[in-house]
């Protein structure tokens, strides 16, 4: 506060006056064993309060006494009484009227009390008051690095100094109550918004900011130290929330501009940890250097991030990065004023306790921006995710619509691939064998044979036709009964050839088939045994069904004239071997031939 705080001939009434004025301050170490004592020498005269022990006495620590002699005239029969007030006390101290206690903080050694912000004020009886020359004498205990002393003190009438002890009070006490409870609430709110949307940093440092501010605010608040810590330790806590209170600051700006600076917010990071360390090692004297080092370098971080933020929310182009560099333009020159003031260059009184809360009030504005424009983003995403899903499950039906179609003609093109196999296999061997028997014949047949071989194209054909879908087919009790059919069919013809034949096919089966399996095995050993007939000349045939390494196989064997056959699969001239293979490989099957002359050889294999 200015120096105007000493209230010199005050007027009390029209006709009679009342005039308390301070003649003199002067200011000494207490002396004694106990170091408490007031001093008989070494006073040393000072203008003015407010007063800095640290201005006479520097890195000092302990007791020092106030001597404020001041002159009470009053020539009224009943004489008003003298209302003192003074804005602080820094750390704690007694207050004598003469000679007499008239208060004292309740904790004069460590743990001390803590009046260094809390402004109190002392109605002083006529009674108590000598006319002429009184004093007061103010003990204070001071630590060194806390500012100790006594601030700006205040003497006349009630009427006239309660209005002052009032604006110290909104000053020291509300204000700073206000900023306190609102940092922590913003603190919390911020929190619970980066704990349910984590991928938002902006939120999580805000949170950590306003935590770091409310512990600097509760540290300027308390009356008591808490948990029984001492001055300097809880100097060394605060130092430290306020240097992170700087470099987070920083962080939640430059993200709220949605701006990263990994290498500088590593090194800000560090100087963190550093600052940290230090504060927790360094023994009592070195915080004579390291406080002011650290609360200075504090605010010079604040100040630049203050200045270069203007540059990096124009580059942003964002509304509220903009908002933001306004209020920090803001603070700028509130820390300017209020640096000066503390050097004593202005007059006046500091801004920092009215525009804190009204400062916090509007970044708190600009983050709820932020929320507000997340959440429409939010729910104009949800708006085109919900439209995009209409559109993809609209062209998916129209997809599934047009694979079920081009699935159902192409189930229709395998049906219809499938009869043609199924006509050429059956039916056509049966063709095949019929022609064979007439050819061989050496006399003309009757019309009973005729009929018969008719008889057997149409049980044939019926064949073909049940066999058509597999569903409700049966499997044959036994390999035997499989490959009776096929016996009987092909041995006669075999036998008008003069063709030898062996059949060999197990007792049961070792792992039952499928039905699908068994037609698919008939209908190649009848295409085998057809295109023998046909081409092969041969005199021998053996024809065998067994297991082998889980699958069933079928062997064809014969000593006929042979063929090539790469010669005949690369001309792609043989339906019948090519119908096959498609056969077995629609059943995760195979196919092997092997020809020379004198042998052929063919292999199917199906997994069982």
């Amino acid at each position: 506060m200015s120096g105007q705080n000493v209230f010199a001939g005050l007027s009390l009434s029209d006709h009679s006056q009342c005039i308390a004025s301070i003649q003199s301050i002067q200011v000494a170490k207490a002396t004694g064993q106990d170091g408490v004592q007031r001093p008989t020498t070494g006073w040393i005269k000072i203008r003015r309060f407010p007063d800095l022990i640290e201005s006479h006495w520097k890195g000092y620590s302990g007791n020092v006494w106030y001597q404020v002699k001041w002159n009470y005239q009053c020539s009224q029969l009943n004489p008003l009484p003298i209302t003192l007030v003074i804005s602080n006390i820094n750390m704690a101290g007694q207050l004598y009227l003469n000679d007499d206690l008239v208060w004292q903080d309740h904790s004069l050694v460590e743990p001390l009390s803590r009046s260094w912000n809390m402004p109190r004020y002392w109605n002083m009886p006529a009674s108590s008051l000598k006319q002429g020359e009184n004093i007061f004498w103010i003990r204070v205990v001071g630590v060194m690095t806390q500012g100790s002393g006594v601030g700006n003190v205040v003497l006349g009438t009630a009427d006239q100094v309660m209005p002052k002890f009032q604006t110290f009070w909104n000053q020291q006490r509300v204000l700073m109550f206000f900023n306190l409870i609102f940092s922590l609430a913003l603190s919390t709110i911020a929190l619970l918004v980066w704990l349910f949307h984590r991928k938002d940093q902006l939120f999580g440092w805000f949170a950590l900011t306003t935590g770091a501010w409310s512990l600097v605010m509760t540290n300027i608040v308390l009356l008591d130290a808490p948990f029984g810590l001492t001055t300097l330790e809880i100097a060394r806590i605060s130092v430290v929330c306020f240097f992170a209170y700087s470099i987070f600051s920083c962080f939640y700006a430059w993200r709220l501009a949605q701006q990263k600076f990994p290498h500088l917010e590593k090194i800000l990071l560090l100087l963190l940890l550093i600052a940290s360390s230090m504060a927790i090692v360094l023994p009592d004297p070195a915080l004579y250097n390291f406080i002011p080092t650290t609360f200075f370098l504090g605010v010079l971080i604040l100040l630049l991030n203050f200045i270069s933020y203007q540059w990096i929310a124009y580059r942003s182009k964002l509304l509220e990065a903009y908002l933001l560099a306004f209020v920090f333009i803001f603070f700028i020159l509130v820390s300017i004023h209020d640096a000066l003031f503390l050097l004593n260059q202005v007059d006046g009184f500091i801004w920092m306790p009215y525009t804190a809360p009204l400062t916090t009030l509007l970044i708190a504005i600009i983050l709820a921006l932020r929320l507000a424009k997340n959440l429409r983003e939010i729910e104009n995403f949800n708006q085109t995710l919900k439209q995009n899903i209409l559109e993809a499950q609209n062209e998916l039906t129209l997809s599934l619509n047009t694979q079920h179609e081009l699935e159902l003609d192409n189930a229709k093109l395998q049906e219809r691939l499938q009869l043609a196999h199924d006509l050429h296999d059956g039916l056509g061997g049966s063709l095949v064998r019929s022609m064979v028997t007439v050819d061989q014949s050496q006399t003309n047949l009757s019309n009973q044979q005729f009929l018969s071989m008719l008889k057997i194209l149409r049980d044939d054909l019926r064949q073909v036709i049940d066999s058509g879908s597999s569903t409700g087919a049966k499997v044959p009790d036994t390999p035997i009964l499989w490959g009776a059919p096929l016996r009987y069919r092909f041995t006669q013809l075999f036998d008008e050839l003069n063709i030898k034949t062996k059949w060999s096919f197990p007792e049961s089966w070792q792992k039952q088939p499928t039905p699908l399996v068994c037609l698919t095995l008939l209908r190649v050993a009848e295409e085998a045994l057809t295109n023998i007939l046909k081409h092969s000349q041969a005199t021998s045939v053996k024809c065998a069904l067994f297991f082998s390494n889980g699958q069933l196989v079928l062997d064809i064997e014969d000593n006929g004239i042979g063929f090539d056959v790469e010669a005949v699969q690369n001309a792609g001239m043989s339906v019948g071997l090519r119908s096959m293979q498609t056969r077995l490989e629609r059943l995760g099957g195979h196919l092997t031939v092997q020809s020379e002359a004198g042998r052929t050889c063919l292999k199917a294999c199906l997994p069982v």
